[in-house]
């Protein structure tokens, strides 16, 4: 479902459907994106309940990659070419997503294109988990016509 320029106004909100990063989740993402060899080597706090404890962790933390994966997804599933065509994102990951989490992500227009001569839409991003912690939070842009 792709985001018409007509619906882009300010304060509009779009949210992801909820998504559980569990063990299965993480390792359906990792077979993935194995293409190029991984960088860190197996039985870290990515993927080992131990290593996870040692650093201080209840369980295993998610890649920051994938949640990343849900918040562009949600962007390209709203705005399709716009955001895949020269749009961009800027984010800090503020809070580990732990195994079991479920996550959503959330976008929210801060520009008003009915007000503005500008021919780009600024979201303010954000992922929580189901504690309503911030996990992730940023900036994305993407072009305001339609492509």
């Amino acid at each position: 479902m792709s985001t018409s320029a007509d619906e882009a106004r300010s304060g509009v909100e779009f949210t992801s459907a909820p998504y559980c990063l569990d063990g299965e989740a993480a390792e359906a993402y990792r077979r993935a994106i194995h293409g190029p060899r991984r960088r860190r080597a197996p039985g870290g706090i990515h993927d080992d309940d131990s290593a996870a404890n040692r650093a201080g962790f209840v369980a295993p933390i998610a890649g920051g990659e994938q949640t990343l994966a849900v918040m562009t997804q949600l962007l390209v599933d709203h705005f399709g070419l716009r955001f895949l065509s020269g749009g961009r994102i800027e984010i800090a990951f503020v809070k580990p997503v732990l195994f079991g989490d479920t996550i959503v992500a959330h976008a929210r227009i801060k520009t008003d294109t009915e007000r503005s001569s500008d021919t780009h839409l600024e979201l303010a991003i954000r992922v929580e988990n189901q504690r309503g912690e911030n996990v992730l939070l940023g900036t994305a842009v993407v072009n305001a016509s339609a492509a």
